[in-house]
């Protein structure tokens, strides 16, 4: 992962599922190095099971990235930066939702999915 290469290079944040998995691959096939930010990087299996199938599982670097903590986001754009010299395109992809009444839904839960989705 050292060095600088010729591929432009996308951080895709939420990468270990749904859009930011499919982002991440689709990036990777387009060209890119991807940088595929999860809270969880223990869960990035379904990542790596598409991208294997899909011929770019060397272009695909996992990294450790909760977006609502300000030091994860630090150090991994600054480790990227550091193995890169640039990140070329974000994709903030990263989002959590949860349903039910609203008078239902305990405010820690609401303070997380706004910390999550908006800030």
């Amino acid at each position: 992962m050292g060095g600088h290469d010729e591929r432009p290079v996308a951080l895709v944040t939420g990468s270990s599922s749904g859009f930011g998995l499919l982002t991440s691959v689709e990036l990777a096939a387009s060209g890119y190095t991807v940088f595929a930010g999860m809270r969880r990087p223990e869960a990035s299996g379904e990542l790596m099971d598409a991208a294997q199938t899909a011929g770019v599982r060397q272009h695909i670097h996992v990294v450790r990235l909760d977006v609502t903590d300000g030091g994860q986001v630090l150090e991994a754009v600054s480790g990227i930066l550091k193995s890169r010299g640039r990140i070329d395109v974000l994709v903030n992809n990263a989002g959590t939702a949860y349903g039910g009444m609203i008078e239902e839904i305990p405010m820690d839960v609401w303070k997380a999915q706004l910390e999550t989705n908006f800030f």
